[in-house]
C-alpha cells in the first residue's frame, strides 16, 4: 500500500502563504549561521550581521524563493486535481459501463436532443448567421421601388442607369436577370440558366474568373461582340475541361465566345452557369417597365439607411422630370442576405427554438432519472460520507459521470445530426438553398456548448440534491421502502416541467398540422391529379423568326400528342399556376377613364397560352368558351379573362364581348382584344396565394418571343413513365434540338405548400420524441415512487384496502405531478402562440381545439403511462411487505 504523503515530508506548510513560509526558512537558516559562528569565537552582534550578509539581498531572496515555492505548489495542484479527474473519469466510468440500460438510454435521448438541436443549427447557421459567400459581403444591398399603391418594384433600365450615374453612396452598381435557355455549341442541347448582367456586376461581388477573362467595358455596350462567361460546372460538364478557350462558342439569340469561367463557388443570382452582357441588347427607355434585378455594394463608410435617403432624392427629381412616365415614390435599400433569406428568419428560429425544448425535455427526463438511480446509490454515497468523503468532492463525482453521459450524447448527436440534415434538406423548400449543408467547425462547436449545458441541466441539480443526503434518514427510508415527501416534491416539479414542455410543442404542432389541412383544403381553382408536365425551351438560336416559326412548332406538338391514345388532352401556358412567376401588364379597358398618366385603367398578370390549356388542368371555363383549337385560329384577337378580372371590371354587367387592349407590353400598336370567354381562378403564387386577376391570350395573338419558353400539361390516365417516351419521341421528330424537362402537376403542387410542410413536419416530429419522453418520464417516477412504498401498499392491503383505492391513490399522484404541468403547457402555449402567426393560415394561433387537443393527449397518456404501475401496485403481498420490515 502506498503511504499517503504528510505536510511532515515537504520541505515548506503546504497550508500556510507561501511568503510567511519563506520568511520562516530564511530566519531558521539565519539562526543556525550565526550560531555556529558565535561557536567559532564571534560576538553575537557580529555573528548576526555576518550571517546576514552572507544570505545578501534578503528580499530578492525572499521574492526569488517565493516564486519557486508558488511554481512547486501550482504543479502539485495541477497535479492533484489530475490525479482526482483520472479517478473521477474511472470510477465514473465503471459506474455507467455497470449500469448499461440506464447509461444507453441516457445517451439516445441525449443524442436525440444535441441531434436535433445540431441539425437545425446547422441550417440556421448556414441560411442566416453566418454571410454570403462573397467579398464585403455585409456591404451588398437589394435596391427597389416603392410605389404610391404601397407594392414594390424591380428598377426600370433608365431609372438604373441615372442612380448609377448620379448616386454616392456606392463602390458600384449592377443590373441583372436570370431565365432558362436553351443552348447550343455543346455536345447536346442543354437547357441551362442563363443571366444577363450589367457593368460592374462581376466587380460588386469581387469575382475574378479562374481561366480566361471577364467581359470587357466595350463588350457592354450596345453592338459590342458577343462574349460570356461560364460557371466551373458548366466549363467542366458541357464543355469538357478545356485548358484554353480559344474557338469556343455557344449558340443562344446569338452567338457568344466563351472568354472565361467563374470559380465553383459563384453561381449568383440562381444557380447560373451563364452571364452575358446586357447592354448587348436594346432596352426599353420606360421608366414604368420593371424587368431586371438590381445589386449595389456600398462604400465603406455608408449605411444602407444614408444611401436609402440619397435614392430617395434622387428618385423625387426624376420624377419631376419624367412626368407621367414614372411610378416610383422612393426605394429600398436592404442586405443581400437579408433579401435572399430574411422569409425564412422566423420559421427556423422558430424550429431552433422547438428543437431546444425537446433537448429541455431530454435533460428534465435526465435529471429524474439521475435523482431515482442516486437514490439507490444512498447506500454507497453514505459509506463515502462515513469514511470522510466531502460534498464538493461527491458533486464533483456526480457532475463527472453525468459529463461522461453528456460526451457520448455529443457525439452520438453529432453522428445523428448528419442523418437529420439529410431529411431536412429534403423535405426543406427549394428556396432555401440548404442541399450543400453539413455538420462543420461551427456545429461541432454548438454541441460541444450543448453538451456543456446538459451537464449542468441534468447533473447539477441531483448532485445538490443527492449529496445533501442524511445517512441516517436514507438509510431508515431505503429499509422500510418509504420515499421522503422532499425528494417526491422534487421529482414532481420535473415531471410537471416535462409535461408542459410537451404540451407547448404538441399545441404548436397541433396549430400547424390544422394550419396546413386549412392549406390542402383551399381551391386551387384546378385539377392537379394525372397531369404531367413537361417544360420546352426552344433555342433562340433557330427560333428567332415571326411568330408562325414559333407556333407552328407548338400547333405540330400539339396535333401530335392530341392523336396519341391515354392523352385525354394537352395544351400549354408560358406560366404554370403556383410557380410564383406572374408577367404582369398595364391594359386599357374599353368604355373606362385612363388613369392619370393617361396611359391605362387596369393591371393584371397574363399568360400565353394554347391547345386545350383549360381542359388539361380542369381549370372551368364558367362563361363563354375557351380559344379554339385544331389550327383554327380566331377570326379576330381574342382573350379569355378571369372571374375576379370580370368581376373588377365589370361587377354589374356581362363581359363577354368586352374588349381590352395591352397598354405598351411589347411596343409597337396593339389590337384591340375581344373577351370571349371567362374561366375560374386560379392559385398563381402559392397554394395560400390570393386570387389574382388574369387574363389569357391564345399564343397565335402574340409575338414569338412570349411563347419560346412554355410548359406543357398534358392530362392523362397514363402515368409519368408511360407518357415521357410519348412526349420525348412526338417532340424530337419535330425537333431534336429542344431539350425538355418532364414533371408533373401533383409534385408542383407539392413544392407550392413545401414552406409550410416544412416547419409542421419538423415541429411535429420534435412534439412526438417529447410527448414519448415526457410518457418515459412518468412511467419511470410512478413506477419508482410505487416501488419505494412497497411497505405502505401492503400495510393498506392488509388492513383491508381495495385493488381499486390503491390504484386510485398511486393514479392521484401521478397526477399531482401531470396536472400542474398540463396548466403550466397551456398558459406557456397561450402565451407563445403568437410567435407562430406568420407560419399559420385560416387557424387562430390561440386556437382553443389545438390547445384542448394537446392537453388532451398528454392527459391520457399520463393515465396511461401510470396504469401499469398502479396495476402493479395491487400486485403486492402484504405478508411479503411485512415481513420485508
Amino acid at each position: 500500500m502506498t503511504r499517503q504523503r504528510s505536510d511532515d515530508d515537504l520541505p515548506l506548510s503546504r497550508t500556510r502563504a507561501v511568503a510567511d513560509d519563506v520568511r520562516s526558512e530564511l530566519e531558521f537558516h539565519l539562526r543556525e549561521r550565526t550560531k555556529e559562528l558565535q561557536a567559532n569565537g564571534m560576538s553575537a552582534e557580529r555573528a548576526e550581521q555576518v550571517a546576514r550578509e552572507s544570505f545578501g539581498d534578503r528580499e530578492a531572496v525572499e521574492e526569488e524563493c517565493e516564486q519557486i515555492e508558488s511554481r512547486i505548489r501550482n504543479t502539485r495542484r495541477r497535479a492533484d486535481r489530475l490525479g482526482a479527474l483520472r479517478q473521477d473519469i474511472t470510477v465514473g466510468w465503471r459506474v455507467l459501463r455497470k449500469q448499461k440500460g440506464f447509461s444507453l438510454a441516457a445517451i439516445l435521448m441525449l443524442a436525440l436532443g444535441i441531434g436535433a438541436n445540431s441539425a437545425v443549427f446547422s441550417i440556421v447557421n448556414r441560411v442566416l448567421l453566418q454571410p454570403l459567400p462573397f467579398v464585403d459581403a455585409d456591404r451588398l444591398v437589394m435596391l427597389v421601388e416603392k410605389h404610391a399603391n404601397g407594392g414594390y418594384g424591380n428598377l426600370p433600365w433608365s431609372n438604373f442607369v441615372d442612380l448609377r450615374a448620379q448616386s454616392k453612396s456606392f463602390d458600384a452598381m449592377a443590373s441583372y436577370g436570370a431565365s432558362p435557355t436553351t443552348v447550343l455549341g455543346t455536345s447536346a442541347p442543354t437547357r441551362v440558366i442563363a443571366g444577363e448582367v450589367s457593368a460592374d456586376f462581376f466587380r460588386i461581388f469581387s469575382v475574378k474568373p479562374m481561366t480566361g477573362r471577364l467581359m470587357t467595358a466595350e463588350e457592354h455596350q450596345f453592338g459590342g461582340a458577343p462574349t460570356a462567361v461560364v460557371s466551373y460546372a458548366f466549363w467542366r460538364d458541357h464543355l469538357g475541361s478545356p485548358a484554353s478557350l480559344d474557338g469556343i462558342y455557344l449558340r443562344m439569340d446569338r452567338e457568344y465566345a466563351v472568354v472565361g469561367v467563374l470559380p465553383s463557388s459563384f453561381d449568383f443570382p440562381e444557380g447560373n452557369q451563364i452571364w452575358v452582357p446586357m447592354e448587348q441588347d436594346k432596352q426599353s427607355l420606360s421608366r414604368t417597365s420593371h424587368n431586371w434585378d438590381t445589386v449595389g455594394k456600398l462604400k465603406a463608410t455608408v449605411t444602407a439607411v444614408a444611401a436609402q435617403k440619397e435614392l430617395d432624392a434622387i428618385l423625387l427629381r426624376l420624377a419631376a422630370q419624367h412626368g407621367n412616365d414614372f411610378d416610383a415614390v422612393g426605394s429600398t435599400v436592404t442586405g443581400l442576405q437579408e433579401s435572399l433569406n430574411g422569409s425564412f428568419k422566423t420559421p427556423l428560429y422558430l424550429m431552433l427554438g422547438a428543437s431546444a425544448l425537446v433537448l429541455l425535455a431530454a435533460c428534465v427526463n435526465l435529471a429524474g432519472a439521475m435523482l431515482a438511480r442516486g437514490t439507490a446509490r444512498s447506500g454507497e454515497f453514505n459509506v463515502r460520507f462515513a469514511l470522510g468523503a466531502t460534498r464538493s468532492r461527491l458533486i464533483r463525482q456526480l457532475v463527472t459521470e453525468s459529463a461522461l453521459l453528456a460526451v457520448g450524447g455529443c457525439v452520438s448527436g453529432l453522428l445523428l445530426a448528419e442523418g437529420l440534415l439529410k431529411l431536412l434538406t429534403y423535405f426543406a423548400p427549394a428556396a432555401l438553398h440548404v442541399g450543400n449543408v453539413h455538420v462543420d467547425g461551427w456545429v461541432e462547436s454548438f454541441a460541444l456548448c450543448v453538451a456543456v449545458f446538459t451537464t449542468v441541466m441534468f447533473g447539477l441539480l441531483p448532485a445538490l440534491r443527492l449529496s445533501n443526503s442524511n445517512m441516517s434518514i436514507a438509510l431508515r427510508e431505503g429499509s422500510r421502502g418509504t420515499s421522503s415527501a422532499g425528494r417526491m416534491r422534487v421529482w414532481n416539479v420535473l415531471v410537471a416541467t416535462e409535461v408542459a414542455l410537451a404540451v407547448v410543442l404538441l399545441s404548436g404542432s397541433a396549430l400547424l398540422i390544422k394550419s396546413f389541412n386549412k392549406v390542402l383544403q383551399n381551391k386551387l381553382g384546378f385539377d392537379a391529379t394525372n397531369v404531367v408536365t413537361v417544360q420546352v425551351n426552344l433555342p433562340e438560336a433557330t427560333y428567332l423568326g415571326t411568330s408562325p416559326n414559333v407556333s407552328a412548332f407548338h400547333e405540330r406538338v400539339l396535333a401530335t400528342l392530341r392523336s396519341q391514345p391515354g392523352i385525354d388532352a394537352v395544351g400549354f401556358a408560358n406560366v404554370l399556376p403556383l410557380s410564383g412567376n406572374n408577367p404582369s401588364g398595364s391594359l386599357i379597358v374599353e368604355g373606362k377613364p385612363l388613369d392619370s398618366r393617361g396611359q391605362s385603367n387596369a393591371y393584371a398578370i397574363y399568360r400565353v397560352g394554347g391547345g386545350e390549356y383549360f381542359s388539361a388542368l380542369g381549370i372551368q371555363v364558367v362563361k363563354g368558351r375557351a380559344f379554339r383549337v385544331g389550327g383554327k385560329s380566331e377570326s379576330a384577337p381574342s382573350v379569355v379573362v378571369s372571374e375576379k378580372f370580370a368581376q373588377d371590371q365589370w361587377p354589374n354587367g356581362d363581359p363577354i364581348g368586352k374588349r381590352v387592349k395591352v397598354a405598351g407590353m411589347d411596343g409597337g400598336t396593339e389590337p384591340w382584344y375581344t373577351v370571349i370567354g371567362v374561366v375560374a381562378n386560379v392559385r398563381t403564387n402559392s397554394a395560400t396565394s390570393p386570387f389574382t386577376a388574369t387574363y389569357y391570350f391564345d399564343h397565335r395573338d402574340r409575338p414569338a418571343y412570349r411563347s419560346r419558353q412554355v410548359t406543357y400539361a398534358i392530362r392523362s390516365h397514363l402515368n409519368l413513365a408511360a407518357i415521357a417516351p410519348i412526349v420525348r419521341k412526338a417532340v424530337s421528330e419535330i425537333d431534336p434540338q429542344v431539350p425538355l424537362i418532364i414533371g408533373n402537376m401533383p409534385a408542383n403542387v407539392s413544392r407550392s405548400v413545401a414552406t409550410r410542410r416544412f416547419p409542421m413536419l419538423v415541429f411535429g416530429a420534435f412534439a412526438l420524441v417529447a410527448l414519448v419522453m415526457a410518457i418515459v418520464g412518468i412511467h419511470a417516477v410512478v413506477s419508482y415512487a410505487v416501488a419505494q412504498r412497497t411497505r405502505e401498499i401492503g400495510v393498506r392491503l392488509a388492513l383491508g384496502a381495495t385493488p381499486v383505492a390503491v390504484q386510485s391513490l398511486v393514479l392521484k399522484s401521478a397526477l399531482a405531478a401531470v396536472i400542474p404541468g398540463l396548466v403550466f403547457g397551456a398558459a406557456f402555449s397561450m402565451a407563445g402562440a403568437g410567435f407562430l402567426r406568420t407560419l399559420l393560415y385560416g387557424v387562430s394561433p390561440f386556437d382553443p381545439i389545438a390547445l384542448i387537443a394537446a392537453v388532451a393527449v398528454l392527459g391520457v397518456a399520463a393515465l396511461a403511462s401510470s396504469a401499469l404501475p398502479a396495476l402493479r401496485a395491487t400486485r403486492v403481498d402484504p405478508l411479503v411487505a411485512m415481513r420485508a420490515e
